[in-house]
């Protein structure tokens, strides 16, 4: 009786362990670019992403990657990205290029001033997270983002 238990409670731990297995997706794109200065493709989610929109944010946090400029990057303009296991969620990807090299989120006059762009096209004006969010349901490919 206690064998049978037994087994009976590692099935259901073992079930159940797949049954709460986060889903992890695939993100990957490439990023395209005209200016000098290292490239950082960034995932965030809303958190993260309103950390980004403060003067001197720091780049070299885990959700973003760092390309390190170079003269084939700079004669290819382009550079692809991938993220990896990224739980399902609603993120944001920002493409930003760093032209002074200082790692961080350069502003004048309350906007940042070194170019970015976002996998959602950004407005003129006044992007807000409802505009560039999206929900990340299954892997995404192919995106593109122009800097």
């Amino acid at each position: 009786m206690f064998k049978n238990a037994m087994l009976f409670l590692a099935s259901f731990l073992l079930a159940s362990a797949f049954t709460y297995a986060e889903e992890k997706c695939t993100i990957s794109g490439e990023v395209t670019f005209e200016y000098d200065g290292d490239i950082y493709i960034c995932l965030f989610a809303l958190e993260k992403y309103a950390e980004f929109q403060r003067p001197g944010h720091d780049l070299s946090q885990p959700e973003c990657r760092h390309i390190r400029m170079n003269d084939g990057l700079k004669k290819a303009g382009k550079v692809s990205f991938e993220f990896e296991s990224i739980p399902k969620g609603t993120y944001c990807i920002v493409g930003y290029q760093d032209e002074n090299n200082n790692g961080k989120v350069d502003f004048e006059n309350y906007s940042i001033n070194e170019p970015w762009e976002t996998y959602k096209e950004k407005p003129i004006v006044g992007v807000t997270w409802d505009q560039i969010k999206f929900d990340l349901e299954e892997n995404i490919s192919g995106i593109k983002i122009k800097i």
